[in-house]
């Protein structure tokens, strides 16, 4: 009998732990100085007829799926092993006076990111853990569709695909509550993400430039991360 009560104090969520999915939505910061230096030369260029200037880009905005392959605890502290994937997008627009009529020209970026992470954390009481450090290592891809709007071409659509999406990793602490047993869960949670990205090339081989009209390769679009904050609902069974 001892025996059996000092192991039940060891392993919490059943001997095996537990294994389930989590779907989230996040907010996520980053410096995008290429880029805002390109939507610059936009509004500059077209300063005369601009209604409503094109904003600088520099938060991301989306989703988040994911699944824990494993959940446990051992003397307090929990540890969850999982994998994840996030599709995150932020549009910016300007609004321009045209002979026949107010036209849209718009930047788009999108960012797709798989990744893989370890989290550490421990119970403050029966409903409510802290989760101490999250730890994440992220790569993926990014798009930037560019959509403009002439009386003479109504509607263009070019898309920029980046040449080489680094890898990046992100770390975050939070907390988590859980509303059935350990089976199902809510948490938040605020980090930093660090990632970045180089040249991109359209489907006709053009690199994307400093700005519209020309001039030299835009060597980092996005330089560097930011802070990032999100929630997170999970769905947990007992092996």
């Amino acid at each position: 009998m001892l025996g059996a009560e000092a192991q039940s104090t060891k392993f919490g969520f059943g001997c095996l732990g537990l294994v389930g999915g989590f779907a989230g939505y996040e907010v996520k910061n980053y410096s995008a100085t290429g880029l805002n230096q390109y939507i610059a030369a936009i509004n500059e260029r077209r300063k005369d007829s601009l209604l409503t200037a094109m904003g600088e880009m520099g938060q991301l905005k989306g989703y988040r799926l994911g699944m824990n392959l494993i959940r446990n605890r051992i003397s307090g502290l929990e540890y969850t092993v999982k994998v994840f994937y996030e599709t995150l997008s932020e549009l910016k627009e300007a609004q321009i006076k045209g002979r026949s009529g107010i036209y849209k020209n718009s930047l788009e970026l999108k960012q797709n990111v798989f990744g893989a992470g370890l989290e550490l954390g421990t119970p403050i009481t029966k409903i409510i853990s802290w989760k101490i450090l999250e730890l994440e290592f992220t790569y993926g891809t990014a798009q930037l569709f560019k959509k403009t709007e002439d009386i003479n071409d109504p509607v263009s659509r070019v898309k920029y695909t980046a040449d080489n999406y680094r890898a990046g990793f992100n770390f975050a602490s939070g907390f988590i509550l859980f509303l059935i047993d350990n089976n199902i869960s809510l948490e938040g949670k605020m980090g930093y993400s660090e990632f970045s990205i180089g040249p991109m090339t359209d489907e006709d081989g053009n690199k994307l430039a400093t700005s519209e009209s020309g001039g030299n390769i835009m060597e980092s679009p996005i330089t560097k991360g930011g802070l990032f904050y999100g929630v997170q609902f999970n769905l947990s069974i007992p092996l």
